[in-house]
């Protein structure tokens, strides 16, 4: 889902100067209603609500805009425009014209880097919420069953007679994508097939297709019961979920120290479940944060 939203035409407008249209006047610590922006995906409503309703117990109010893209939702931060949102780690060097590489894909390098670059940009880095979104291969329950695979490198023996099933993006990703995977764990699979994101999962349950990449945080690997396999030797991109806010904000310590009870608090697991809520059992994003806040004793 990350990915997908940082295609050509949304680098290409940010680097033009285009920024998102203006929602009021640049934030300082004394105003009280906040900003909160969010991707158009399940887990950015959810989280959005989550802080917003954080604040609003610390004496803000608050308000959501949703809809817009991490481009334009980086360029509104960076603008005083949005208080706060909440972006992925590999996603932020695409925002910049000339971003350095990374001397590895490790989860540990890529946050520092990323986080070096968004101080230096003027950007609040809030912390790590705690959950990565990321790619993770992904077979059947049956398959895991036949054949004892943990690893991305465990199924060597077995990729030249599967099929991998791949969303729009992932096989034509040179630098976190299929090509890298396949350099890194010296194999290939033995048939690629492309299709629409929503077939993904059905695919692999159905038997059409032997592996995916899912994405880590999708309800989907659940209600599918489908096995993750660990990225061993850090071919895939980590999208570490972290929290950026507006330079007004960060001088504000009751808004700091209100953001960061979250961090750290929900790993991809807990996600994912609060993720199912919204995909599955349709319920509305509100009550779900509000449930998860009571859960924890932080409202």
């Amino acid at each position: 889902m990350i990915r997908k939203m940082v295609l050509g035409i949304l680098v290409i407008l940010f680097l033009s100067g285009c920024i998102i249209p203006v929602m009021g006047q640049t934030s300082s610590p004394s105003e009280k209603t906040v900003v909160i922006g969010a991707m158009p995906f399940n887990e950015q409503y959810i989280l959005a609500e989550m802080f917003g309703k954080l604040l609003e117990k610390n004496g803000y109010t608050y308000e959501i805009n949703s809809g817009l893209n991490n481009v334009m939702l980086y360029q509104g931060v960076k603008n005083g425009q949005i208080d706060l949102y909440v972006d992925y780690t590999s996603a932020i060097p695409t925002y910049f014209e000339e971003a350095p590489a990374f001397e590895s894909l490790d989860p540990d390098v890529v946050t520092t880097a990323v986080k070096k670059m968004v101080t230096e940009d003027d950007v609040v880095w809030g912390g790590k919420v705690g959950f990565r979104n990321d790619y993770q291969m992904a077979v059947s329950e049956e398959f895991a069953s036949e054949y004892p695979v943990g690893t991305i490198s465990d199924l060597a023996p077995y990729t030249s007679e599967m099929v991998l099933g791949s969303d729009l993006v992932f096989h034509l990703d040179e630098l976190y994508g299929l090509p890298n995977l396949e350099k890194v764990y010296g194999y290939s699979f033995q048939d690629v097939v492309p299709m629409e994101p929503t077939l993904l999962y059905q695919a692999v349950d159905m038997g059409q297709v032997d592996i995916i990449p899912a994405s880590s945080t999708d309800a989907r690997i659940d209600l599918f019961n489908l096995t993750t396999l660990s990225d061993d030797k850090a071919a895939l991109a980590p999208y570490d979920s972290i929290l950026l806010v507006t330079s007004g904000r960060g001088t504000d310590p009751v808004f700091m120290s209100t953001l960061e009870q979250v961090m750290g608090l929900i790993d991809t697991e807990t996600m994912r479940s609060l993720n199912r809520k919204f995909d599955v059992d349709k319920m509305d994003t509100g009550a779900i944060a509000e449930e998860f806040l009571i859960s924890q004793g932080l409202l």
